[in-house]
């Protein structure tokens, strides 16, 4: 299956030690500033799953119980897939098993986790990292594409909370995602300056006037 959805992040630093307070910040904690933007709120279920996303098996007393439910509802997993489980209470106070998938990250990771993540690519069969260039640790260049909307979905909100923690920093820059899955369109755009933070979610065919070429350094 082909990678035809095209992310790239840059971030532009002023000094150095913006950069590494930025590595520092907790992703989730963007959220709350992103919610007053009308079109985050209008693209962003609350409830949809990512790569920050607990997952907590209500009920389990065991992985292997955990892991049968899983299956049982579709979801094609191991425990070569778990990275880490233990018994945990939900949100509305009920039992169960917590995993972490090694394709994920905690809900409390910081922008440094998903730098690690994204350099070691723990699934490659999902997301192709086309390389990471930490220039001075000032300039920020992350690229790459995923094989489809599941897993752009994974990785959208927690690169946008990457960006939205730089910019919080005074940095400049753009998270942009562009291509293709199964024939539907695909672009989100998350420009950020030092007077502010824009997301738009363009029509494809005004490619042009959003400089795709250059965000994605297409030449």
């Amino acid at each position: 299956m082909p990678f035809d959805i095209a992310f790239q992040m840059q971030i532009i630093f002023d000094a150095r030690e913006a950069f590494e307070v930025w590595r520092e910040r907790v992703l989730i904690e963007q959220r709350v500033r992103l919610e007053s933007i009308h079109r985050f709120a209008e693209q962003f279920d609350e409830f949809e799953e990512d790569l920050l996303t607990d997952l907590i098996v209500e009920d389990a007393t065991t992985l292997e119980e955990a892991l049968a439910e899983l299956r049982r509802v579709g979801h094609e997993i191991t425990a070569d897939d778990i990275s880490e489980w233990r018994p945990a209470v939900d949100d509305e106070g009920m039992p169960g098993i917590y995993l972490l998938e090694t394709r994920k990250l905690r809900r409390d990771s910081r922008v440094n986790a998903l730098l690690d993540h994204l350099h070691a690519n723990p699934a490659p069969a999902r997301l192709r990292v086309d390389g990471i260039s930490l220039n001075n640790h000032a300039d920020v260049r992350v690229g790459g594409s995923f094989r489809d909307f599941d897993t752009y979905c994974d990785y959208r909100r927690p690169l946008i909370f990457a960006g939205t923690a730089a910019e919080e920093l005074g940095a400049r820059g753009h998270v942009s995602f562009f291509g293709m899955d199964d024939g539907a369109p695909v672009a989100l755009f998350c420009d950020f300056q030092q007077n502010g933070l824009q997301l738009n979610e363009p029509d494809v065919q005004e490619a042009a006037a959003w400089n795709v070429h250059d965000r994605f350094d297409i030449r």
